[in-house]
């Protein structure tokens, strides 16, 4: 696979690189049979084509290497601007989703945290390199319900971006302290327009009451969702524009992701 590993001195637990997912689509072991937490990989993935090569972190669930029948949903976590691949799993958010899976309380899945969308607004290299990419080298599950983006500040609008623009294939989009970007609001309403119902997707939001502007735009995005009969949930409490409040609520949203994963 064109993707390499580098291990991390704070991973979970280490583990050599996985294999290709080959035609295996049965559901993951329970959670008892696995004792090991699960494990974090710094990842590098070639683009030659490109001129550099992109950095990404990667999840991989307890059982993922012993149960090589198993196939996963997975999660693209976005990070906001100027934010490092490192950013959610250093706030705990891998953290949590390990100790939530090994607890059975949502099933396990993969997570990959991409670098940050600065250079490309339209998040097309996560779209259309690097989701191809670990779709072609781990165990995902295909149907459409098991793929999920999720991002943060401007890696929230990428992650609504690519959901929307492609719902036969995503069928969750997480939005953490953003929504409707300014003046993009037509081409919002353009594609979930253009969507089949049976392609409309589920929206996550959460905006710290702190964070003013970002809660307007929240706002803003949960009335077009609603012309458009989206089903939407969010969670606006006391918090800022932070890491630190995302995770913190990150649980909530995890739970809510797995509505669509048993």
């Amino acid at each position: 696979m064109a993707g390499k590993y580098i291990l991390l001195p704070w991973m979970l637990l280490m583990a050599g690189c996985a294999g290709g997912p080959g035609e295996k689509n049965l559901p993951a072991p329970p959670m008892d049979a696995c004792g090991d937490p699960g494990t974090i990989q710094r990842m590098v993935l070639d683009l030659p084509a490109r001129g550099y090569d992109y950095e990404y972190n990667l999840y991989l669930p307890p059982c993922y290497e012993s149960e090589p029948d198993a196939a996963y949903p997975v999660l693209y976590l976005i990070p906001g601007r100027s934010s490092s691949y490192q950013a959610w799993f250093a706030a705990g958010a891998a953290q949590i989703a390990d100790d939530m899976i090994r607890a059975g309380e949502i099933p396990p899945f993969l997570l990959v945290a991409t670098s940050d969308t600065d250079s490309d607004l339209n998040a097309e290299l996560i779209h259309f390199d690097l989701i191809p990419e670990i779709e072609k080298s781990y165990r995902i599950r295909p149907e459409r319900r098991y793929h999920a983006v999720a991002g943060a500040s401007l890696g929230g609008v990428a992650a609504y971006r690519i959901v929307f623009r492609d719902p036969a294939r995503f069928a969750m989009a997480g939005i953490f302290g953003n929504g409707a970007t300014s003046g993009e609001e037509n081409r919002i309403r353009d594609w979930l327009a253009a969507m089949d119902e049976s392609d409309k997707p589920r929206v996550f939001l959460n905006t710290g009451l702190s964070d003013t502007y970002m809660l307007d735009r929240a706002t803003v995005m949960i009335s077009i969702l609603d012309e458009y009969e989206i089903t939407h949930m969010e969670i606006f409490r006391e918090g800022d524009h932070t890491y630190a409040y995302w995770v913190s609520n990150f649980p909530a949203f995890l739970l809510w992701l797995a509505e669509d994963w048993q």
